[in-house]
């Protein structure tokens, strides 16, 4: 079908590489964020600056982003939805990144709940850093992180967008199996090492009722 197509060239006749991204350091500058709306429910979202897809991190980042955030038995939906009753909708996500990510956690509840919510969420950052995976949290982690992914690729157009997505991030086909093979040496202690790196002070974004919005701001 790609048969036909001609490799792009520069005007000298040649091909030439993608130039390397000349990026400024983001230094942390963590701060709060707030837009009050009189509505009827309030978004609380956390924010880390986290680790790009090369940097060591990364299969750590994404181990602990599963734990999480990913389905009804993630940390957060069982700790704030199931026990405490606050998330109309709690999750997170960890982008893949070549440069500077994001790893991000977020729910929406009712006004009254912003406070508590806000101190739930950092509460949970926080126990990563103080707290390891037991070895049943963290094998249990892997398979559900490694089963979805490969759900992922079940389809040629699966396929075709994620090892496309690959080579603009120039990592290679390779990366397939690399990936997966990272997610399986991760350890408890290289989980918690890396929630110690990036899990420190959180940006925060708050929309909701000006009341609950400044109740909630005092428990940063």
């Amino acid at each position: 079908m790609l048969g036909n197509w001609d490799i792009p060239t520069q005007a000298d006749g040649q091909t030439h590489p993608l130039p390397e991204l000349q990026l400024p350091t983001i230094a942390p500058q963590p701060h709060a964020v707030t837009t009050a709306q009189d509505t009827h429910q309030a978004i609380v979202m956390l924010g880390y600056l986290a680790a790009p897809v090369k940097d060591p991190d990364y299969a750590a980042l994404k181990v602990l982003n599963t734990y999480l955030s990913n389905g009804l038995s993630s940390r957060l939906f069982v700790e704030l939805r199931e026990k405490q009753g606050l998330a109309y909708e709690v999750s997170g996500f960890y982008p893949t990144r070549l440069d500077m990510s994001q790893f991000v956690v977020y729910m929406g509840t009712a006004p009254e709940n912003t406070r508590v919510a806000v101190q739930g969420l950092k509460h949970e950052l926080d126990r990563l850093r103080s707290t390891r995976l037991t070895p049943e949290e963290l094998q249990a982690t892997k398979s559900k992180l490694l089963g979805q992914y490969a759900l992922g690729k079940q389809t040629n157009a699966q396929i075709a967008q994620l090892v496309g997505w690959y080579e603009v991030l120039e990592l290679g086909l390779e990366f397939d199996s690399l990936f997966q093979e990272s997610i399986v040496a991760v350890t408890a202690e290289e989980a918690q090492q890396a929630a110690e790196r990036y899990f420190i002070d959180p940006y925060i974004s708050l929309v909701g009722p000006q009341a609950a919005i400044d109740r909630a701001l005092q428990a940063v």
